[in-house]
């Protein structure tokens, strides 16, 4: 029987690259659909400045971005959270 090793595995190649792409890519189809529906709906309310074309455009295509690093962080903290990484005895 081989002795358990104290060093974690490392599964990261390119199944986790593959895998991160496909969710950043759905991820960033919803976040454009829930940003661009807010935006849709809250234009009456908005000042003038805001509808402008150049403002919604930028805001529709950085809103997607910015929640998907949101997104990105809040699955980092979730797994730090949920998986602890322990110390090793020296």
């Amino acid at each position: 029987m081989p002795p358990l090793s104290a060093q974690p595995k490392h599964r990261l190649g390119c199944g986790f690259l593959l895998v991160s792409v496909l969710l950043t890519c759905i991820l960033l189809a919803i976040n454009g659909l829930i940003v661009m529906n807010v935006f849709i709906a809250s234009s009456p309310g908005l000042p003038e400045w805001a509808r402008e074309p150049r403002v919604s455009q930028a805001v529709v295509f950085l809103g997607p971005v910015l929640l998907l690093f949101v997104e990105w962080w809040v699955c980092d903290v979730a797994l730090d959270w949920l998986r602890p990484q322990r110390q090793l005895p020296k």
